[in-house]
């Protein structure tokens, strides 16, 4: 619990959050947040089969095998920039994304990791704004899977990166990328319903994160 208040502390009085205990939950290691989070918001919902979209691509090829039910992935094609030093950028496709979830009800939750496994892409703070802007028209989470991210363990030398979030957002942190990967802490921030969903699920499946 020390470890939560301290977690509360630190980002209300870093970046001027507004987030409690019950916005907190501790798992082991990001990794396996995010397969309770995949899972808590993809797959049978009764007769429905909810998916999960990656808006842009390519992404973290260890998200393949996470899901429980089959075909609970989509995708749709990212935007490639050129540059003259031989350099390219993949960057999201903001109006194909909303073109998407206009036609596809069934997606249960936006993903994107920032940055991008093994790519580094970073996606701008304009960008997270619009799509959790859009994720929240639609009554869905935007997940952001910040493992190698900021604050922590603070490798990101890009503009426009500092860490995000509201109520809408699902913000997903680890401890093993900083040094300590044999401990396998995993730290989600979100509204407090799913902060709560995911602390029960990581008590039944771990008992208890180190």
């Amino acid at each position: 619990m020390s470890f939560i208040d301290s977690i509360v502390e630190y980002f209300n009085s870093r970046h001027g959050w507004n987030i409690t205990k019950d916005n907190v939950a501790i798992t082991n290691g990001s990794q396996s947040a995010m397969f309770y989070l995949f899972n808590l918001f993809s797959g049978s919902y009764g007769e429905e089969k909810k998916t999960l979209l990656f808006p842009l691509m390519p992404e973290y090829i260890g998200y393949a095998d996470q899901g429980i039910e089959k075909n609970t992935f989509v995708s749709i094609p990212s935007k490639c920039t050129y540059y003259e030093d031989r350099t390219f950028k993949y960057s999201l496709d903001i109006d194909g994304v909303r073109e998407y979830l206009k036609s596809h009800s069934e997606v249960g939750a936006i993903c994107v990791s920032r940055p991008t496994n093994p790519s580094g892409n970073v996606l701008r703070t304009d960008e997270i704004a619009a799509l959790s802007e859009i994720a929240s028209e639609h009554k869905i989470p935007l997940i952001i899977d910040n493992a190698y991210g900021l604050p922590f363990p603070n490798i990101i030398f890009t503009e426009d990166s500092e860490p995000v979030w509201n109520e809408n957002i699902i913000l997903s942190m680890s401890l093993s990328k900083i040094g300590l990967p044999s401990i396998r802490t995993g730290i989600i921030i979100a509204r407090k319903e799913v902060a709560g969903a995911i602390a029960n699920i990581n008590a039944i499946a771990a008992l208890a994160s180190g």
